[in-house]
């Protein structure tokens, strides 16, 4: 069989497969591993190879054909750095072309007939393996077994290094220092949206170009199996691309919406009107909210403003919204969050209501906002009302307002 794919479509691995791991800039201290472990096992070919969800990417590497060093890469499913990813441990081939546990893509196009590969590892995750290939059949020494292992444990560290220089880039936001980086993370997302739209247009031209491949490849017989693969693998990435694009576009926007809701935090406002509130509020709960139903809001007969700060009053909701999205999470709920509001003279009730809340989970509740309100801030009030949650808010008069 030529391809084999012995790992599916799904594996944590691949939330470590950084940028930077991913660059194909030539890392110096990868490659001299490669060297080192080329003449140590005496063998033509070299690699340090990272295995994803389509393709094995060759980080560093020595011997390789041309079209393979100049590609840094293969299909998944002809690679024999699979096997290694798959069982954690190493695997060693002899004989390439009498061995029915292996793709045979490799034997045939480039005369691959023995394998060494041994597993390397990032956060204790296998991404691939260092391993040497040769031409020639042939078997492999303790001692070769021991110094491939001991070459795996030096490219372990320094894909460590790769990936802890990326965690360690953090901003340090203080206060005073928060309210510029919201507003260039704004401008930041909104860039974003402008890249996402223009990425539409290329995906197009890329489709049409994958198209009319695709269509020469089906009329034509005598094309390289290697385009074949590799039209495929493009196909099956377009359309991946395609996926995240929109994703990515509705990541974005809510970003946009979090980020906004951020910003009035910050601002310290004063007072505002309830309907900014709650939609702040709401787009900063909506990852919690969403695993349990949703938080539709309602419609406002009335938008008064309120005496409690603005910053304080969306912290106040939000953590509502998310100490309840926890508590429903408990029993597996996908019945939501509803609210409702009553305005009365001087203030305004918050009504929340969920069909799967328990009494004990109300009162977990009811005690987690006391604490965070506390008797400094008497503009608002929480407590329990017909099984449901009340927030009560005191409003401001407009008309006092306006005549002082």
């Amino acid at each position: 069989m030529d391809r084999i794919d012995v790992l599916g479509d799904s594996n944590e691995r691949f939330d470590l497969f950084t940028k930077e791991l991913l660059a194909e800039t030539n890392d110096s201290e990868l490659q001299e591993i490669v060297k080192k472990a080329a003449a140590e096992l005496d063998s033509p070919i070299a690699l340090v190879s990272l295995v994803l969800d389509q393709v094995q990417f060759f980080k560093a590497h020595i011997g390789l054909p041309p079209v393979l060093a100049s590609a840094r890469g293969t299909h998944r499913d002809v690679s024999f750095c699979q096997f290694v990813v798959r069982d954690g441990e190493t695997f060693e081939v002899n004989d390439a072309s009498d061995d029915p546990r292996i793709p045979q893509h490799f034997v045939k196009e480039y005369n691959i007939q023995s394998y060494l590969g041994v597993p390397i590892m990032v956060k204790e995750n296998v991404m691939g393996s260092l391993c040497v290939l040769d031409t020639k059949k042939r078997g492999f020494s303790k001692e070769e077994h021991t110094s491939l292992n001991n070459l795996a444990k030096l490219v372990n560290k320094r894909l460590e290094v790769i990936t802890k220089n990326r965690r360690q880039t953090r901003l340090d936001l203080t206060e005073s220092a928060l309210k510029p980086a919201l507003s260039e993370l704004s401008n930041s997302l909104k860039s974003i949206q402008d890249i996402t739209k223009s990425s539409y247009s290329a995906e197009t031209t890329i489709r049409t170009f994958l198209n009319h491949a695709n269509y020469l490849i089906s009329n034509e017989l005598k094309y390289s199996e290697a385009i074949g693969l590799s039209l495929e693998a493009a196909i099956k990435a377009n359309q991946l691309n395609e996926d995240l694009l929109q994703e990515t576009e509705f990541a974005v926007n809510d970003s946009i919406d979090c980020v906004d809701a951020l910003e009035q935090i910050v601002m310290n406002i004063e007072s505002t009107n309830l309907s900014e509130i709650v939609i702040s509020a709401q787009d900063l709960s909506r990852n919690a909210t969403k695993l349990i139903g949703g938080f539709p809001l309602p419609d406002f007969e009335s938008d008064p403003k309120i005496y409690t700060k603005g910053n304080l009053a969306i912290a106040i909701i939000t953590n509502c919204l998310l100490i309840i999205s926890s508590e429903l999470g408990k029993s597996e709920s996908k019945n939501g969050i509803s609210l409702d509001t009553k305005e009365h003279e001087g203030f305004i009730e918050l009504i929340f209501s969920a069909k799967d809340l328990t009494q004990s989970s109300r009162e977990t509740v009811i005690n987690d906002l006391n604490n965070l309100i506390v008797t400094e801030h008497p503009t608002i009030t929480v407590d329990i009302i017909d099984e449901k949650i009340r927030l009560n808010f005191s409003t401001v008069n407009i008309k006092v307002a306006n005549k002082t």
